[in-house]
């Protein structure tokens, strides 16, 4: 081995000359941080094995994820035969020093190393897994500590995230927890906007101590050139952070507070995400779509979008406005509603049955 990789261990030495071996077998003139993790877990031993199980991250699964990520930028063989060039975020990866700044480097650290960068190769490597990089790299930063096998046996099962009944989002809400209802003062519902075609309203407000859960109900007398989208698909490109996609089939709702604070389904939090969201936070629940058409010879056609969000906290005590903006179907509005029932209505819910999870 060269001079620049004189300080890896003997397991790190081993996941470098499987990462080139593997990008010179798919084609790719250069070694990056996607072919480095594909080596880390190829080779997997221990610790890192009980990490690749823990996230599903088998040799196959992941180099079929860097040949799609890969793809545009790889050759035939009888292209280019020449031998694949670490990139410099490879290179650095091979640098990274334990948590102390003592050497060798180790597996710990080349894998701390390569999702430093959520722009590297091997985020978007994970991301097309549909595993979160900062997971792993958190994991990958205990690691770097060295801890003991036994304390390395407690944190591995205290991050496994298979058994939802043992894990549950601090946040919620849990699929059993008891929400008491309520109305928009003297109304069930709200309506929020309209247009020649396509109106828009809320309803079905309930809560508990920590959140509470409203209904977007979008309805059209007419077919949708462009249906709406209520959660923005997310666009992976390799290289960089996934990003959201926000055409004119989007239709964006937010809820903004009286004290100034709003939550947009424009940046939805999943369910059962693990972190503490630093803000008010907007969870999808549920979308339901509905086609009907009236039992005579009109020939209409009324389609129906239900959209359910948990808003977590509660709300402080004042006006609460939703907002609406449908692009596509020209339906754009806003209506406030009291903010008060909803504090009521979490009062009124037994706290056992409301319990915070974690």
């Amino acid at each position: 081995m060269d001079e620049p990789y004189d300080d890896l261990d003997d397991a790190a030495r081993r996941a470098l000359e499987v990462a080139l071996a593997a990008a010179a077998a798919i084609g790719d003139q250069q070694c990056g941080t996607e072919y480095l993790l594909y080596g880390l877990f190829a080779g997997g031993r221990g610790d890192m094995a009980e990490i690749a199980e823990l996230f599903v991250l088998d040799a196959l699964r992941v180099e079929r994820a860097i040949q799609k990520v890969r793809e545009p930028f790889t050759y035939t063989s009888t292209d280019y035969d020449g031998d694949p060039q670490l990139t410099p975020r490879a290179l650095a990866s091979l640098h990274t020093r334990r948590h102390d700044g003592s050497g060798p480097t180790g597996v710990f650290e080349i894998l701390f190393g390569v999702l430093s960068d959520p722009r590297s190769g091997a985020c978007a490597v994970l991301r097309e897994l549909g595993v979160r990089p900062e997971e792993v790299h958190r994991l990958a930063a205990y690691g770097r500590r060295h801890l003991s096998k036994e304390e390395a046996a407690v944190l591995l099962d205290a991050l496994d995230r298979r058994d939802l009944n043992r894990h549950r989002p601090w946040w919620g809400p849990l699929p059993d927890a008891a929400l008491t209802p309520c109305s928009f003062g003297a109304s069930p519902t709200v309506e929020v906007a309209r247009s020649v075609t396509a109106v828009a309203s809320v309803a079905d407000l309930a809560a508990n101590q920590h959140g509470f859960v409203i209904t977007l109900n979008v309805e059209s007398s007419r077919p949708w050139v462009l249906p709406p989208v209520v959660d923005p698909p997310e666009i992976l490109v390799p290289g960089f952070a996934a990003t959201r996609r926000h055409g004119p089939e989007i239709l964006r709702f937010e809820l903004i507070f009286a004290d100034g604070s709003k939550v947009s389904n424009m940046n939805p939090i999943d369910r059962w995400r693990s972190e503490r969201p630093t803000g008010p936070a907007l969870v999808p629940l549920s979308t339901h779509w509905e086609t009907s058409r009236p039992n005579d010879r009109r020939g209409c056609e009324y389609r129906r979008v239900l959209a359910q969000w948990w808003i977590w906290p509660l709300p402080v005590p004042g006006t609460v406005e939703v907002r609406v903006d449908w692009p596509a179907e020209v339906l754009s509005g806003l209506a406030p509603f009291d903010a008060r029932p909803l504090v009521k209505a979490a009062a009124a819910t037994p706290i056992d049955s409301a319990r915070n999870p974690c």
